[in-house]
């Protein structure tokens, strides 16, 4: 009697109904043919349904057990590494299963497919093509230049170059192959994510260590024998902790095995490109959502099939469907781009912690200034420290200067630029140096104000003001996308006098050229790169030194290397710092920080201006000083008396629904049966009353938040899940219910 075997699968369908395994059993044909990871089609309520194999037992509970119809024809299976890690990571961010699978598969939900190339290849060796191409010269030139140039390729050539080269015709060919005398075969084409011209670089030699450096990698070298794997590197700017990153990269390749790097910025990677091409040419994949859905696609496949043994990527591609991984890097690793903020959500630094520990991998997290999250690790002793105090060649760190702006006005200046750093411009570009002006938000105007009634120009969908933008002149919403055209009479009163108010990129850009004209200047910000390779152009132009001076917002301040720049201005120091969010301290500090660090980082010393009307803040004047561990000791002294991350866990529940009162209902009743559900332990743990969000409106609909924060609250994971997946199941279709474990940003 044959043994049965019962498959548990986790249907392909987003339904909190079916976020749990179902089972099933294998039919004689198919046992022994599919594993943990298979994908299977399988009777479903009234039809077929695709599914994932979770898991493989000999019992089952239930009775009348369905059968597995077939093995899915998909080459699209899951490894029962990321079987474990999609259900970890499901698990600790209270999202469904199935969504966090979907992240493990292709790209392209299906919709993609390969391409591919001819390859027209000789049946006969080339004396004999050469023969007969001078035989039937005279009454099939075609023919005979297709001989003629196949016998001179060596190893074959592809259709479309034939074609261009010979002048030739299908038909021709097609003959050719009928004669016996060649074959055409089809070979997978590889969509790069590159253009090689432009990121074509020579072999890049190793740097020698400085004294801190060479402390780094021995501590490094004791990591992949000992016991501790995960560290965290603590370098200033300019440190040269790229280099470490390198070299650790070459030991793991020299034993086998693979690398994982991953990256907060899509701007940053073309100058990480460029490097990967000089140290580990032919080796390397990139992925990340900027690129075409084609050549994602070709990337992950060069992945999962082996042909590519270091994947570097932003925030997705921590599931990059690598096998036998040695060392993960996350660079950058405070930055807030590693967190998912739509569902599924999850945070890539904690994925990135599961799949090291899963291979045994060593886990290098980098940072100028790490998260306060990351620092408390190394406190708990769950993280090595490792620190690089010094730049690279012994350069000093910019000096600092904080400019109250409130003095400035005070004194009736009332342009973008304070006196010190117009005249620190103009000094810059008269010694022929570059500058970097920083701007924490993008557009030529925060909003249009009518000077009369009051009344602001506001996104119809969400409680933001609108945009002013020029080239061409409209209003835009940069939450939902709503755009319109710029007006200057204002639609309430009818009066002439709507006025732009706040700063943007633009007008920094404008103001420039009018103060400093002829002066070449390049706008780096999403607006200006929203085209493919923009990032590209933009960073080669400005290395190249074809302008003076680089305006940007936040990809502007972290991970570019600019020898040539001497000044950084911080146009407005204040934009992060008053959000209503309780990391924006910490944000701010960051910020300052790896933006001063862009300048003077070449032969010259750097300078750097801090403009702001909060000029006592500890986040503003702790960066300016460069003091990371005055910063670290008060935000952390701060965090803990109010019982925030990292000092406690929280779960921040979003209601939201285009009916206002209905999002407040929802909010209200979710809290009566969390409150009853849950603990309270002598206010240990503490449930909030129902508030609207900061960002009230978005997208169209309101939004309500209730928060419970407490100590280890997957302790009661399953009582949550089952409280809101079931509360979900009832609720109005037009009200969602969103759960988001630490959430980065509580607007």
């Amino acid at each position: 009697m044959i043994a049965r075997q019962y498959a548990k699968v986790i249907i392909d369908l987003v339904n909190d109904g079916v976020d749990k395994p179902f089972d099933y059993l294998l039919p004689p044909e198919l046992l022994g043919k599919i594993q943990i990871g298979s994908r299977v089609i399988v009777p479903f309520r009234s039809g077929k349904m695709k599914a994932f194999v979770v898991s493989l037992v000999d019992k089952t509970s239930l009775e009348n057990v369905k059968e597995v119809l077939k093995l899915d024809s998909s080459p699209a299976h899951l490894s029962e590494e990321q079987v474990s890690l999609s259900y970890w990571v499901s698990r600790y961010f209270f999202t469904r299963w199935i969504e966090v699978i979907r992240l493990c598969l292709p790209p392209g939900g299906g919709k993609v497919k390969p391409r591919y190339e001819e390859i027209i290849l000789p049946l006969q060796p080339d004396s004999f093509l050469l023969e007969e191409s001078n035989r039937i010269k005279g009454r099939a030139p075609r023919q005979s230049a297709i001989l003629e140039h196949i016998a001179k390729s060596m190893e074959g050539i592809t259709w479309d170059k034939l074609r261009k080269e010979a002048g030739v015709s299908r038909q021709s060919l097609t003959t050719l192959v009928k004669k016996g005398f060649l074959r055409i075969e089809k070979s997978p084409l590889i969509r790069r994510p590159w253009q090689k011209k432009m990121l074509r670089m020579d072999k890049q030699p190793k740097l020698v260590f400085t004294g801190q450096q060479e402390k780094a990698w021995q501590d490094i070298l004791k990591g992949f024998e000992g016991p501790q794997k995960h560290f965290l590197m603590h370098g200033i700017t300019g440190s040269g902790k790229t280099e470490l990153y390198f070299r650790a990269a070459e030991k793991v390749l020299g034993q086998g095995k693979t690398v994982l790097i991953l990256i907060p910025e899509i701007a940053l990677t073309p100058v990480l490109i460029s490097q990967f091409r000089g140290r580990f040419a032919g080796q390397f994949a990139l992925l990340h959502s900027s690129l075409s859905p084609g050549e994602r696609y070709d990337m992950w496949w060069k992945v999962k099939k082996g042909e590519a043994r270091i994947v570097l990527g932003a925030r997705s591609a921590v599931f990059a469907p690598l096998e036998n991984i040695g060392l993960i890097v996350i660079d950058e690793e405070h930055e807030n781009a590693y967190k998912q903020e739509d569902s599924p959500r999850y945070h890539a630094r904690d994925v990135a912690w599961q799949r090291a520990i899963y291979h045994g991998a060593l886990l290098l997290m980098g940072s100028a200034t790490p998260s306060l999250d990351s620092y408390q690790k190394v406190q708990q002793g769950k993280l090595g420290l490792i620190e690089i105090s010094e730049r690279v060649e012994g350069r000093l760190l910019p000096s600092v200067q904080i400019v109250d702006m409130r003095r400035e006005f005070r004194q009736k200046n009332r342009s973008i630029f304070s006196r010190a750093l117009f005249s620190a411009i103009e000094e810059t570009l008269k010694d022929g140096d570059q500058l970097i002006l920083f701007l924490n938000r993008r557009g030529f105007a925060g909003f249009q104000l009518c000077r009369v009634c009051g009344h602001v120009m506001r996104c119809p969908n969400c409680s933001v003001s609108l945009t002013y933008h020029t080239s061409p002149e409209h209003l835009q919403c940069h939450i939902c996308g709503y755009r319109k055209e710029a007006t200057h009479t204002c639609p309430e009163c009818h009066s002439p006098y709507l006025r732009s108010f706040g700063l943007g990129t633009q007008k920094v850009e404008k103001e420039m050229a009018a103060l400093f004209p002829g002066v070449k200047i390049i706008r780096m910000d999403s607006d200006a790169t929203s085209s493919k390779g923009a990032h590209y152009r933009m960073w080669k132009a400005f290395n190249d030194r074809k302008a003076q001076v680089l305006i940007g917002t936040q990809m502007v301040a972290k991970g570019l290397d600019f020898p040539g720049v001497t000044l950084v201005g911080v146009v407005a120091a204040d934009i992060t710092l008053h959000l209503p969010d309780f990391r924006a301290g910490e944000r701010t500090f960051q910020l300052l920080a790896q933006v001063a660090g862009r300048a003077g980082r070449g032969e010259k010393k750097g300078r750097v201006l801090i403009q702001t009307y909060t000029p006592w803040h500890y986040s503003i004047k702790r960066a300016a000083s460069h003091d990371y561990q005055g910063f670290i000791a008060e935000e952390a002294g701060r965090r803990k008396s109010l019982a925030y991350p990292p000092f406690a866990e929280m779960l921040l529940f979003c209601c939201s629904s285009k009916d206002g009162e209905r999002a407040a209902h929802c909010a209200g009743e979710l809290k009566k049966r969390l409150g009853t559900g849950l603990p309270n332990d002598g206010g240990k743990f503490v449930l909030s009353e129902p508030f609207p969000a900061p960002l009230q409106k978005r997208e169209g609909y309101f939004r309500y938040h209730v928060v419970y924060k407490g100590d280890d609250l997957h302790r009661f994971a399953d009582d949550i899940r089952a409280i809101v997946w079931d509360f979900r199941g009832k609720l109005h279709e037009d009200v969602r219910l969103t759960v988001d474990f630490n959430p980065l940003m509580m607007l």
